[in-house]
């Protein structure tokens, strides 16, 4: 991951954990959502470098609840309670499958809002653009609370950079 794309996630995350409500001290519960379209060296490097850049940057993330969520298909996603050490150590993806299936982000936000509310953090990686069927629908998800709480990085974005779920272009 390059200079400038570590330092826009530690600004971004920064941002996102001083919302007004969000994070007040404790344990950190995140999601980190995975798009299964991804190469396998690509989620890898990815995760543990967001991982060691995270770590490195402030004792918050030390001690993490980390859920993991692959996101296969908009009727499949797995999602996996592990420590943010087994990321740098690729030890989560071992058993990681590419999967080419049709996604959409209105299946990913209400999947997110159902399950992982509770997260203050939510980063995800994405292949390219994210579709969007029913952009309402998106929107209702997104808000009040998922979009100030998400981050996103889509690997065929022109410019490497995190974007939060206000600022996705539905």
């Amino acid at each position: 991951m390059e200079l400038l794309l570590k330092m826009g996630l530690n600004n971004a995350v920064e941002r996102v954990l001083h919302v007004p409500g969000n994070y007040s001290g404790g344990i950190l519960e995140m999601t980190l959502v995975i798009d299964c379209a991804l190469s396998p060296d690509y989620v890898r490097s990815m995760a543990a470098d967001v991982a060691a850049t995270l770590r490195s940057h402030s004792e918050v993330f030390r001690n993490v609840r980390l859920n993991l969520l692959y996101w296969k298909s908009d009727s499949d996603m797995e999602n996996r309670v592990i420590p943010i050490s087994f990321l740098q150590t690729s030890r989560c993806f071992e058993d990681y499958v590419v999967s080419e299936e049709e996604k959409s982000l209105d299946a990913l936000s209400a999947g997110l809002k159902l399950f992982h509310a509770r997260s203050k953090l939510i980063l995800v990686l994405a292949d390219e653009k994210l579709p969007v069927r029913d952009k309402t629908e998106v929107d209702k998800n997104m808000k009040p609370f998922l979009g100030k709480k998400s981050l996103f990085l889509c690997r065929g974005d022109s410019e490497m950079k995190w974007r939060r779920g206000t600022e996705i272009s539905v």
